[in-house]
């Protein structure tokens, strides 16, 4: 019911120390509820006597106020009777709430948003964040080792004599320097054999990932993932309308002979050969040379992601399923996200060239390449040999580190966890009670702070028996012991230890 005496206004607040006039802050906040709703049409104000007292304003400030409202069309005066709200505003905040009808998005959107696993839900960047104690979240390094003062004297050598180059839209395949970097890189550490034109420097490999979907699939396309796989790469390829056909892991990787009998013809296959993301398989080389061989017998493409593949503790990496192609079938996709660091936002593409041309008119269309200026830092960074002694270092380090997490999870959660070492890469294997549903300890360790992923998250039809992805990247060798320690009291709490 519409009060005769006018609202009471208790939710006006005026900042008397600001440069805005106090007129203008009536106004404003007047305005604000009437927009909102929260002020209907045909309501009374108080007159600006009573606002006087009420505020502690000047009768002259409180008109001019009214007075820019009144011309707006949110105040109505009445001679004789006070200001009220204009009428065109009543009901307003309850019809907007009715008319209010979810938003029309496309297709693609739509499939997205229908695609998007649990697997990035519930998780804040601090949760990302290694020096959060109880963090164990996979696939994510540390911060603190990197050679920050390095990186801020190249910085500074293009920030203090910038060109035009340097400040222009840059290169469209990304910039020459970088790019010729990255093949003589990847030519001495996987034994691709590649020019600096084949390289296309990208805002990471999710870029890359759909990117590469556009220009290779159709709707309906059948692709072959690995399963269990990369989330975020099977949700890529499925936006763009393809039809996944999960293929099982075994110990030399992903089986072809299943893909053989199941979807022979595929479009694509997508593969992490040098570390299979999440298990952490090494395909053998006679699946490599298998694959190859399908994708040439049927005209199909290889994405081949080597995820990880920097971080290597013992034995010699085999050749690059790329560096092994003479049909010219993969597609090689690498990132700087794991061995420098996530925000630099810089990923790289090589390609067959029969794929350059139309890759790069795909790619003028969406964006431009990532900034010049970081690529050019991290052209100095690797030409300068800094990049192959920071990949040293973070091999020796994250080795310790893996060996200490190790050696408390086995002395404190032994009896629980079923756990080895890795050969490679940035997480563990904990392996879980069959008769446990790993998904469920996830959701429940994260009401208590400790952030890890299900390995079930990573399935699609080949049900493994439970685990978690126990990260250790992020874990100072001393602090190992205060973060199992931690694991091991919520799982207490929860219930789990009783049963061991």
């Amino acid at each position: 019911m519409k009060s005769p005496a006018g609202l009471l206004l208790s939710a006006i607040e005026l900042d008397r120390a600001s440069a805005i006039p106090l007129y203008r802050q009536l106004y404003l906040q007047i305005r604000k509820q009437i927009l909102s709703g929260k002020m209907q049409g045909g309501v009374r104000l108080p007159s600006t006597r009573t606002l006087s007292k009420e505020l502690a304003l000047s009768r002259i400030t409180i008109l001019n106020a009214f007075d820019q409202l009144i011309a707006e069309g949110f105040l109505a005066s009445r001679t004789g009777a006070g200001t009220y709200v204009g009428d065109e505003w009543e009901s307003r905040g309850i019809a907007d709430e009715e008319q209010r009808q979810p938003p029309r998005l496309s297709d693609l959107s739509q499939s997205m948003l229908s695609l998007r696993s649990s697997h990035f839900r519930g998780v804040s960047y601090t949760d990302w964040d290694p020096a959060t104690p109880t963090s164990f979240l996979p696939s994510h390094s540390t911060y603190d080792a990197f050679p920050l003062a390095v990186w801020r004297r190249l910085m500074n050598r293009h920030l203090l004599k910038p060109t035009k180059a340097m400040l222009g839209y840059g290169e469209l395949q990304g910039l020459q320097a970088l790019r010729a970097a990255i093949a003589e890189y990847v030519f001495d550490a996987r034994g691709i054999d590649c020019s600096a034109e084949q390289v296309v420097i990208v805002s990471g490999a999710q870029q890359a990932f759909n990117l590469l979907g556009m220009l290779l699939l159709n709707p309906q396309d059948s692709v072959w993932m690995e399963d269990p796989g990369h989330i975020a790469a099977r949700i890529a390829l499925q936006a763009q309308g393809a039809q996944v056909v999960p293929l099982r892991i075994d110990d030399q990787g992903i089986d072809i002979q299943q893909g053989l009998a199941e979807c022979p013809d595929a479009r694509l296959v997508f593969t992490t050969p040098s570390r299979q993301h999440p298990l952490g398989v090494t395909m053998s080389y006679a699946r490599r040379q298998a694959l190859i061989d399908w994708a040439a017998q049927y005209q199909s493409w290889i994405i081949e992601d080597d995820c990880d593949s920097e971080f290597r503790y013992s034995g010699r990496l085999l050749p690059a399923l790329y560096a092994m192609d003479r049909m010219a079938r993969v597609i090689y996709v690498g990132t700087f996200s794991k061995v420098l660091f996530p925000s630099l936002r810089l990923g790289y593409v090589i390609l067959p060239q029969a794929l350059i041309e139309p890759f790069c008119t795909l790619r003028a269309v969406m964006d431009r390449s990532p900034p010049t200026l970081l690529q050019a830092t991290t052209a100095d960074f690797m030409r300068e040999g800094h990049f192959l002694g920071h990949i040293r270092r973070m091999r020796a380090l994250y080795q310790a580190r893996q060996q200490a997490l190790l050696e408390q999870l086995q002395q404190q959660l032994g009896g629980f966890f079923n756990i080895t070492p890795v050969e490679a890469g940035m997480h563990l294997i904990a392996w879980l009670p069959p008769t446990l549903d790993d998904d469920v300890i996830a959701r429940e360790l994260a009401r208590h702070n400790i952030h890890t992923y299900a390995l079930s998250d990573y399935c699609l039809e080949h049900a493994l028996p439970p685990a978690l992805l126990i990260g250790f990247a992020g874990t100072p060798e001393g602090q190992a012991q205060e973060r199992v320690e931690a694991l091991t009291r919520a799982l207490s709490k929860m219930g789990y230890l009783q049963a061991t």
